[in-house]
């Protein structure tokens, strides 16, 4: 998993970050941005209230200049809006944290969970609900199901765009195509 740093600017649907520290800003790619914390100040254009920058999604410890956790990508506005938008960042920013799924795993166990229970391998059984761009279900539609290990698995969504259910041991990456792929 990669978590982008969010800059003033960055959005979450009609949400804006309107504050960034001035004391630290990226450039790669240009232009430059100032980077936001959490708690940094937001403006929503759907519900018209200043808002403010809360996590969502493990994150490293550390903290920037002004004491604050760093905002990230995956993190959440709180406003008027139900439910809450998610920031993403406006452009290509090469400034990012990493995460192996392991790490994910670690950092959203719940208290007290030993370093066993997190890394012992858990089947997982995952469906998908694959919608176009306008957010109609792409029903009757052929998808390759790319898995971490180079496997391949071929399908067609039901009448209301769901694919068949998915099985992995432990948690993988994978990529959903539209249309039928070969290796």
């Amino acid at each position: 998993m990669i978590r982008i740093f969010l800059a003033k600017g960055d959005r979450a649907g009609e949400a804006e970050i309107i504050q960034g520290l001035s004391s630290v800003t990226c450039s790669n790619p240009p232009p430059t941005v100032q980077i936001a914390t959490l708690g940094m100040q937001t403006y929503c254009r759907a519900c018209r209230q200043v808002g403010y920058i809360a996590p969502r999604g493990p994150r490293r410890p550390g903290t920037a200049p002004n004491g604050k956790q760093w905002a990230l990508s995956g993190d959440v506005n709180i406003c008027g809006c139900m439910p809450e938008p998610v920031f993403y960042p406006a452009g290509e920013r090469r400034l990012a944290m990493s995460f192996t799924s392991e790490e994910v795993a670690a950092l959203m166990a719940p208290p007290g969970t030993s370093a066993e229970q997190v890394l012992t391998p858990r089947t997982h059984d995952e469906q998908f609900t694959l919608l176009d761009a306008n957010h109609k279900a792409l029903a009757h539609t052929y998808y390759t199901i790319g898995k971490s290990d180079g496997s391949l698995v071929h399908g067609v969504t039901d009448s209301k765009g769901v694919t068949a259910r998915h099985k992995t041991i432990g948690a993988q990456t994978i990529a959903i195509y539209l249309g039928h792929r070969e290796p």
